[in-house]
């Protein structure tokens, strides 16, 4: 798909999803000037959640790679709400909350992407949408863009076909984000927005946006949403979404979790979130339920939590499971929960290792199980409080 070394690294370790034109692209980037590229995220929360750790990983390569990267943060269009794949209208959030959520994530981002601080350029739309004036902004721009080529869009074609409420507030929000490219372009010389899978309709229509004021080629790119092998968006626990704040979930509890998906999504996650050769990282292709993705796992959930917390976070991390006893043990496929209990020596009675797990304090990859004839189908981490844990190998 692309012969430039940097976009075909990129590909072959699933950051692309879709381009405007990869052929164009590709020779931008071939060029070998720095290209001037944008993120955007809106913050409509207090933190950043796993969901948007893709993106921040791409800034980061990218950087590192000697481009020019904008962070935007969208103060305007937070207090709107972006449509795209929702079945309702967001709630609207005051100013103050909105200002709030910025601060907590703009502090967020300076610590992940510490290392290149100084390179990354931070801009809010609210500095620039704020000061549109409404009348003059049709004029100039409302008979260019095509309510027809809009309604077709999946994003919002999708959600009219299912006749849920699409408010005029929320149908703006695709012009003002064409608008935050063409500001970006005029300011920043920035040619290529990038985003996840769900923009790609907010995406393609600020680069046709910016083709027919500018009569100039920008381009656009997406990532993958990040699912798992089921197709589940990841970053869900039982207890809520894996948040990239400290305060918000402990950075053990955040290791833990890298440590504990699924076997079948290993390779995939080592190519996007480790630096690791992607001949290296072939090797765990076909070793599912085994003790090697054990390891492999360790080396994601330690990549992972180093790049969003510290390596000392990781030391800590690391020398509290050096004071946690772990042992093997060896059950057949599809045992029930109770009688892995008893096998883990937690319990002297099938009873009482009932009460044990129906307590609550027995948890399976960090999730906590309370019915007793759960049948375990694969290698997994049982914990019983802080420090007892097993790995729980299954024979097939």
């Amino acid at each position: 798909m692309f012969t430039n070394e940097l976009l075909h690294d990129l590909h072959e370790r699933g950051f692309v999803y879709q381009c405007t034109d990869a052929n164009g692209l590709d020779k931008v980037f071939n060029s070998g000037k720095p290209v001037t590229f944008y993120v955007g995220c809106d913050p409509t929360a207090k933190s950043l959640h796993v969901g948007h750790l893709l993106w921040i990983r791409l800034v980061y390569k990218m950087k590192i790679a000697g481009h020019n990267p904008i962070v935007l943060l969208g103060g305007a269009t937070a207090k709107i709400g972006d449509p795209s794949w929702k079945d309702k209208e967001r709630s609207m959030l005051s100013a103050d909350v909105v200002s709030e959520n910025k601060a907590a994530i703009e502090k967020i981002l300076h610590r992940i992407l510490h290392c290149v601080e100084n390179d990354v350029t931070y801009v809010d739309n609210d500095d620039w949408l704020s000061k549109l004036k409404y009348l003059e902004f049709l004029r100039d721009y409302g008979s260019i863009v095509s309510v027809n080529k809009m309604l077709t869009m999946d994003s919002v074609s999708q959600r009219l076909q299912r006749q849920q409420h699409l408010s005029f507030l929320e149908f703006n929000y695709m012009l003002l984000q064409a608008y935050d490219f063409l500001h970006l372009y005029n300011e920043y010389n920035c040619i290529l927005e990038m985003g996840g899978a769900d923009q790609w309709s907010n995406i393609i229509s600020g680069v046709d946006f910016i083709r027919r004021i500018k009569n100039e080629d920008v381009f656009g790119l997406t990532m993958p949403l990040l699912t798992n092998a089921n197709g589940v968006k990841m970053g869900k626990t039982v207890d809520g979404a894996v948040w990239l704040d400290a305060d918000m979930m402990s950075p053990h509890d955040f290791w833990q979790y890298w440590r504990n998906v699924d076997d079948r999504d290993v390779t995939k996650l080592l190519k996007l979130f480790t630096d690791m050769p992607l001949d290296e990282i072939s090797k765990y292709d076909d070793m599912v339920a085994s003790p090697e993705i054990n390891e492999a796992k360790i080396i994601l959930a330690d990549s992972v939590t180093e790049f969003v917390h510290s390596s000392d976070i990781v030391k800590n991390v690391h020398d509290m499971l050096s004071h946690t006893r772990t042992e093997n043990v060896n059950i057949q496929k599809n045992a029930t929960l109770d009688s892995v209990v008893l096998l883990c020596n937690l319990s002297t009675s099938m009873t009482q290792a009932r009460k044990l797990i129906e307590s609550g304090v027995i948890k399976v990859d960090d999730v906590t199980v309370t019915d007793i004839k759960t049948k375990i189908e694969k290698n997994c981490v049982l914990t019983c409080g802080k420090n007892k844990r097993f790995e729980i190998l299954v024979d097939e």
